[in-house]
């Protein structure tokens, strides 16, 4: 019983010092996803490509209020019979419903588009990011600025990220 109390004892310090040896040995890196795609060439031309999608979309809701505002336009004109009126208000709320569906959705497809554009970046450049963590023997990278206080420059590593990408292209 004494020597299985005495191994037991052995078991936990060696559990206990042998932990403390591995948490010695991780290292932890940080990388901005926002900083790769401002700075880097596939980012930009991202960003490029999320504009161009953005400045149509802009257009045909610009398009769509211009119907609805000419049909507003008519509706002032005091010279139509009531059945016209009816007929113009009926084609006013048909056109104001299909401008707010179009802004809704252009708002959703272009967050959609913002998204996939994020992650075609990220997946080039999470090969580059697995290559230099394994090479400056990092055990976890952290992407996240918003809940890290402090990164120590030796950390960050959004830099050669960078770098590496732009070297692709």
């Amino acid at each position: 019983m004494k020597i299985m109390k005495i191994s037991l004892a052995m078991f936990g310090l060696f559990l206990l010092l042998g932990g403390t040896a591995l948490a010695q040995t991780s290292k932890v890196g940080f990388v901005n996803p926002q900083r790769i795609i401002n700075e880097s060439k596939i980012g930009r031309i991202a960003q490029d490509d999320l504009a161009r999608l953005g400045r149509e979309k802009d257009r045909r809701v610009r398009d769509a209020l211009a119907v609805v505002e000419s049909l507003q336009e008519s509706l002032k004109v005091e010279t139509i019979s009531v059945t016209e009126q009816q007929s113009k208000e009926e084609e006013m709320r048909l056109a104001v419903r299909d401008y707010e569906r179009l802004v809704k959705n252009s708002n959703m497809e272009i967050q959609s588009e913002e998204r996939r554009l994020i992650q075609f970046v990220m997946r080039r450049a999470d090969s580059y990011l697995r290559t230099i963590a394994k090479e400056m023997g990092f055990t976890l990278i952290l992407t996240d600025p918003e809940i890290i206080g402090f990164v120590a420059d030796s950390m960050d590593i959004t830099d050669r990220v960078i770098r590496e990408l732009n070297s692709m292209m």
